[in-house]
């Protein structure tokens, strides 16, 4: 059985990818177009990392993520899994920042 839904492209543009130095996040727009002093992910302390991460997934218009034997995580859940560290947070945090390299990656390419 084939799923013929339609998939919704998702707007990585204007979604965070970093910090600038006075704390605000900046987009994958801004980072590619105007190479602004900031702070990779690698470089946030695991705080800043998770709240990035966090405002990551908020800014997603549908965000429903299934664990094998844990079931389907909404984005509330999601959130708090990441704040929290949790394991599964840990994951989804892991999951974002090779999100983040592979977007600035692409964008920098043009085959975003």
């Amino acid at each position: 059985m084939t799923n013929n839904t339609p998939v919704t492209r998702e707007d990585h543009w204007s979604r965070p990818v970093a910090m600038a130095p006075d704390g605000q996040w900046i987009s994958l727009r801004e980072v590619i177009d105007e190479e602004p002093a900031r702070f990779s992910f690698a470089q946030l302390s695991f705080e800043q990392q998770s709240e990035l991460v966090a405002e990551r997934i908020r800014q997603r218009p549908v965000f429903d993520v299934g664990i094998l034997g844990l079931g389907v995580f909404s984005k509330k859940r999601a959130i708090n899994e990441v704040r929290a560290r949790t394991r599964i947070g840990c994951t989804l945090i892991e999951v974002e920042q090779r999100m983040i390299v592979l977007l600035i990656e692409r964008a920098r390419e043009g085959t975003l």
